[in-house]
């Protein structure tokens, strides 16, 4: 069953009690799904399902795991990490090309997916968003992944650059799984920021998270049976819509695809 969602604001003297991890059970899968769900209809990013839930193909893989901040019974914040595997990357369903170039380079590849949180403003969410973030940049070096890759708005490219240190390799295209609003493609290579540390480096790496805290919680055979019912349409007919909406949520505010 789906938790019910509510939006309201995380007092910054509460984001102490959050608790960082990568989902491990149908239910905070489900609640991570519902959450990415009503964040992108909210945005107009995508369309509504009877499930509620935005689920897509590379959820049903090993190489890719969820990340949530849970806030007593609410799960507040998730971002996936789909690894390069399988199905290879979402955004090769635009940057096929630029994967493919990096790949011939030698690049192990994880890309940032399916960004949600459950508030109506970015402004003091912040620290939330920080810190599963160090979560999952920790847990793909652990993977043994060279960079990390991303498709966002481009009026969002400049955050990612100058705040995370991403540099843009894919240039704008239409994005049909969010409803063709544009894209530009990023990434974040370890050995390159390892070499120049840029002035959030400590923010991510400066503390090492404990080994069990990145623990692989791969999906089960189980839950791929029940979930992939439930992928959403468009990843098998991508829908058409406007480009431009304003900012609602943070889907849209950071613009992760």
């Amino acid at each position: 069953m789906v938790l019910a969602s509510r939006d309201f604001e995380v007092a910054p003297e509460t984001t102490l009690d959050i608790d960082y991890r990568i989902a491990a059970t149908r239910q905070e899968r489900e609640a991570a799904f519902h959450l990415v769900y009503k964040s992108y209809l909210r945005a107009r990013l995508g369309g509504m399902n009877r499930y509620e839930m935005r689920v897509t193909p590379y959820h049903l893989l090993p190489t890719t795991e969820v990340f949530i901040a849970q806030y007593q019974d609410d799960v507040i914040f998730t971002i996936s990490l789909v690894g390069d595997g399988e199905l290879g990357l979402p955004m090769e369903l635009v940057y096929g090309e630029e994967a493919a170039l990096r790949r011939r380079l030698g690049l192990r590849m994880a890309e940032v997916s399916c960004l949600a949180d459950r508030r109506t403003q970015f402004r003091g969410f912040f620290p939330v968003f920080i810190r599963l973030c160090r979560v999952m940049v920790q847990t793909a070096r652990m993977r043994g992944y060279d960079e990390l890759v991303v498709a966002v708005h481009p009026k969002h490219a400049r955050f990612y650059r100058r705040f995370m240190a991403f540099e843009v390799f894919g240039q704008q295209q239409a994005y049909p799984t969010v409803r063709n609003h544009p894209a530009v493609a990023m990434s974040l290579n370890f050995a390159r920021i390892d070499r120049e540390l840029p002035s959030s480096y400590d923010t991510f790496f400066g503390e090492s998270l404990p080994e069990e805290m990145l623990r692989p919680c791969p999906i089960g055979a189980a839950d791929c049976d029940y979930f992939r019912a439930m992928i959403d349409p468009s990843f098998k007919l991508a829908p058409l819509g406007e480009e431009e909406f304003p900012a609602r949520n943070f889907a849209e505010a950071a613009g992760v695809a």
